[in-house]
């Protein structure tokens, strides 16, 4: 899974890509990178799929980059796993009482369908499973995997509707995997279920995995190298991230990578000042904010900074929100 968009071909370009202003994706917050932790996921989110697994757990503190991580799963198996199967993502919406009209409605809206919102509770749930089992029916695998998100709102009654979803496709020779991502309490509701109601864990939550933040100095290296070298933009320009934003620095050789102890010793310094004491685990939310600060006001589009210094990434740090967050959260093991 790593450097799962490395680019096989990197002309050399001299002059700097011309991009209308606002439209690089540091500018626009929409790009997508991978770490250790989320190609340690994914290396269990395809065990899941090739066991043809009914469902799973994946959970975490909030902020982490649980969202951020399996959309990054999903578009990496839509590239590299074409039409082995297919796989949505779904979030949940919070509501006061359960809805299975609203239940129903809102997960076909999530799945692209143009009929989300006609017709009563039948036949909203019919067009969900008739969708599903023609996109299974098309996969080589006969498979959907589904990536709930935000899951810890669902209830008993919800994995009841999800079941009789379950047991229809399975009755047309369609698997549907279903992938549970949402916060600890997730987690605390698998281990109630499983003296109250294995039924739902043998459905939905038969593994487990907890997602981590950045925790070590090597797994932040591991993500600074895919501004480096892995991003990309424009497609086959051959200007990374690091190189469009700091094109001199780059043509001499250095490289974001190399800043993974200043970075992290500013990190460090800044949680002592702020007396948090709990273990460094960096939420990918605010790891991205940091990176994309430095970027875009110190970079050729703004401050025009030769390559950023110790100051910038403390600032950075600083104005991302990241102190205030570990303060009020405690990421344990």
């Amino acid at each position: 899974m790593s450097n799962a968009y490395k680019n096989s071909s990197k002309p050399e370009i001299s002059t700097r890509p011309s991009i209308p202003s606002g439209g690089h994706p540091i500018e626009q917050g929409d790009y997508l990178i991978d770490t250790i932790s989320i190609n340690e996921l994914a290396d269990s989110v395809l065990k899941w799929i090739n066991l043809r697994n009914p469902g799973a757990v994946i959970y975490g503190e909030p902020r982490l980059g649980k969202s951020y991580a399996i959309k990054y799963i999903q578009k990496v198996f839509d590239l590299k796993y074409k039409s082995q199967w297919f796989t949505y993502i779904v979030r949940t919406r919070k509501m006061r009482n359960p809805n299975e009209n609203r239940f129903f409605e809102h997960l076909l809206k999530d799945i692209g369908h143009e009929l989300y919102n006609i017709g009563k509770v039948d036949a909203k749930r019919d067009r969900l499973i008739n969708f599903l089992f023609e996109r299974g029916n098309r996969s080589i695998r006969n498979q959907i995997v589904l990536f709930i998100d935000d899951a810890q709102r669902l209830g008993t009654v919800e994995y009841e509707w999800l079941m009789d979803v379950y047991n229809e496709l399975e009755s047309y020779g369609i698997t549907l995997t279903t992938i549970l991502v949402g916060q600890k309490e997730l987690s605390n509701r698998r281990n109630t279920y499983l003296t109250s109601d294995k039924q739902i864990v043998g459905r939905f939550m038969i593994h487990e995995n907890r997602f981590y933040g950045l925790r070590e100095p090597e797994e932040l290296a591991f993500l600074l190298s895919s501004y480096d070298d892995v991003t990309e933009y424009p497609t086959n320009s051959g200007w990374s991230y690091t190189r469009y934003f700091f094109p001199v620095a780059y043509s001499e050789g250095l490289r974001l990578e190399n800043e993974t102890e200043v970075i992290w010793q500013c990190i460090q310094e800044i949680r002592a000042k702020a007396g948090v004491k709990h273990k460094i685990e960096i939420p990918m939310h605010y790891m991205i904010a940091i990176i994309n600060y430095v970027l875009k006001k110190f970079g050729a589009n703004e401050g025009n900074e030769r390559w950023p210094t110790t100051n910038m990434w403390l600032e950075a740090i600083i104005e991302s929100g990241y102190v205030n967050a570990a303060e009020v959260i405690s990421y344990d093991d």
